[in-house]
């Protein structure tokens, strides 16, 4: 796989040059710094990883993906005005294999891997303290095993679809240029190696580590539950979200109205942008948001915001921008203020919250049942819903319909951070848009059936690896 094969020797001198402080570059240029060297020396190491959290985050990876992902699921319309061409392929589900988000993802997904996968194998003879290789080899795990899950839910069918089909490239270890490419593993595999990652980064990680715009054991358990509610294993979902959430103190009601822009104290995980690596013009509060220059593409849908929030709920009519008059804006759709894109352009992206584990502890115990979890999953629901609007009374729901009830409250509480698709998809849901006005704006209909649903494996990973060239996805050629 000449893409995957090599994209770790392509990366490192980059990552160094990007990650290094100006002492390390003064000592050891990053030109002069091997792969066999890199791993020789503390200071060197850490400048490593920290590069890897500016692949993470980078325009082209998870901003983008957020973005993409809300695009997608239904009740996000894209706004033409000033959007110079963006997401028009997302929203539309026509992505090629030259076009579209997963090319961008594909290559900055596997170029993570690429560079976790030596330092994992580097870590135990390295030159650190017990407590570093801890601390390392489990940033480095949550780095794969996030990366691995991200390409499996684009690329592959949803784990509630079947752990047989075809998922992406489950590559581990370091590749050698001169063999054969890597075909596709199964969506099984791709999750079983998943949880083997998390698991041991839970173990590694130390409850100490407070930074969370790197990974902390709170992130880490958040991702497990996130993955362990992509595989119906409802239990383990709701442990490890009681764990992530466990302690946190929400936002306030105020904090969430203020715009999401700087880290609070539910932010678990976010992306810690400076001035001098911000994403500006394409973050996501760049599309989001209409007050200042950026391009002010992304739209609640009507139907979406009139049909499902009450009047006094904070996140629906009282976060839409609004004339002189106090009536909302209409541009094909609503404004919503929900991400503030502040005038130094520097806004950190969150990743994860704590309320997102609040309803991913609802729905694993509503899916577990019984009068105590039923009760658990109401009182999870509840703290979310009397955040945002402190009258609602506790649902009374059970079965079927409290699940509906708590997939509704995910729409409600997470747009704008990149959930919506992912969603649709692990439900096998039908996306449909009813939308007026604007030439992206325009009503659509994509069953969970459709060939569209997958995202295309890229036209430069067929060409460069000739095993995955005829595994491409359904309705893309060969």
């Amino acid at each position: 796989m000449k893409f995957l094969k090599t994209t770790t020797l392509m990366f490192v001198a980059l990552t160094l040059f990007s990650a290094c402080d100006e002492k390390l570059l003064e000592v050891s240029p990053s030109t002069s710094v091997t792969i066999d060297q890199a791993f020789t020396d503390p200071a060197i190491f850490e400048s490593y990883i920290v590069g890897m959290y500016d692949e993470l985050f980078d325009g082209n990876y998870m901003p983008r993906l957020q973005v993409s992902m809300d695009v997608q699921g239904g009740d996000v319309l894209v706004y033409t005005a000033r959007n110079f061409n963006r997401y028009p392929r997302e929203y539309n589900f026509d992505q090629t294999p030259n076009g579209g988000y997963s090319s961008d993802v594909w290559f900055q997904a596997y170029d993570v891997i690429g560079l976790a996968n030596p330092a994992i194998a580097a870590v135990a003879d390295a030159p650190l303290s017990a407590d570093q290789k801890a601390l390392f080899e489990a940033e480095l795990l949550a780095f794969r095993a996030t990366s691995l899950h991200m390409l499996t839910r684009l690329f592959g069918q949803p784990y509630s679809a079947g752990r047989d089909n075809p998922s992406v490239v489950l590559n581990t270890e370091v590749l050698d240029p001169t063999a054969p490419g890597l075909g596709r593993s199964t969506v099984g595999q791709v999750y079983d190696q998943i949880v083997i990652d998390l698991e041991r980064a839970v173990t590694l990680m130390p409850a100490s580590r407070s930074d969370r715009s790197r990974w902390t054991l709170k992130a880490v358990q958040g991702q497990l539950a996130r993955v362990y509610l992509d595989m119906e294993m409802w239990q383990e979902a709701a442990d490890y979200a009681e764990l992530a959430s466990a302690g946190v103190t929400l936002m306030s009601a105020t904090e969430w109205q203020d715009g999401f822009y700087q880290p609070n104290s539910e932010w678990l995980f976010y992306g810690g942008k400076t001035a001098d690596d911000s994403n500006g013009f394409v973050s996501p509060h760049s599309f989001w948001d209409s007050r200042r220059l950026g391009y002010s593409s992304m739209r609640l849908g009507i139907d979406f915001v009139d049909n499902n929030f009450t009047a006094t709920d904070i996140r629906g009519e009282n976060l839409l921008l609004k004339d002189g008059g106090g009536v909302p804006i209409i541009q094909d759709a609503y404004i919503t203020t929900k991400l503030f894109h502040n005038a130094g352009f520097v806004n950190q992206e969150v990743f994860m919250r704590a309320s997102e584990m609040l309803l991913i502890e609802a729905e694993a115990k509503a899916e577990l049942g019984g009068a105590a979890n039923i009760a658990d999953a109401q009182a999870a629901l509840l703290t979310i819903q009397q955040r945002a609007d402190a009258g609602v009374a506790a649902s009374g729901n059970t079965g079927a319909a409290l699940l509906e009830e708590i997939y509704l409250e995910r729409r409600k509480e997470l747009y704008a951070e990149g959930h919506a698709y992912f969603d649709m998809q692990r439900l096998q849901r039908d996306i449909v848009r009813s939308a007026a006005g604007g030439h992206y704006a325009s009503p659509l209909n994509v069953p969970f059936s459709s060939t569209v649903r997958l995202a295309p494996i890229p036209q430069f990973e067929l060409d460069g690896n000739e095993t995955i060239r005829p595994q491409q996805n359904p309705g893309y050629g060969s």
